[in-house]
């Protein structure tokens, strides 16, 4: 073989050997798609967890009512504040996931006993469907 044959031939290995941007398009194109899938499964998780944490949340506000008004011949505490600044409740437990203030009424229209606490939900807007209610959890 001559050197120039040589070289062919070596040239022509190397242009076989490697991807043709059609390919790798491809490929990108599927990994985003995968991707997409998961961020969204993983999207919609972290909403569940959220309304979640503010069911518990809504709970421990109740119930920490309940701990200060048997404290304090059935006296209402004054606000979820002052739940927090008496100890009843931790500072972390007095917003919902979303930042905002809980609503409260005590003694409450649907639990006499104890105090209604409400959260907007994830829409942040009182008086839609998805509102967290102490008395329907």
């Amino acid at each position: 073989m001559k050197s120039t044959d040589k070289q062919r031939s070596r040239v022509r290995r190397y242009k076989d050997a490697g991807f043709t941007l059609i390919e790798i398009m491809i490929v990108l194109a599927i990994i985003a798609l995968i991707a997409g899938g998961v961020g969204t499964a993983v999207f919609n998780s972290f909403k569940k967890a959220k309304v979640q944490i503010a069911k518990q949340r809504v709970g421990f506000v109740r119930d920490a009512t309940v701990k200060f008004m048997i404290d304090n011949s059935s006296a209402c505490p004054k606000g979820v504040e002052d739940l927090v600044a008496q100890k009843y409740l931790e500072k972390a437990a007095a917003k919902d996931p979303w930042d905002k203030p809980f609503g409260y009424k005590c003694p409450g229209t649907n639990d006499p006993d104890s105090a209604d606490v409400t959260s907007p939900g994830p829409d942040r807007q009182e008086g839609t469907p998805d509102d967290i209610k102490s008395w329907d959890i």
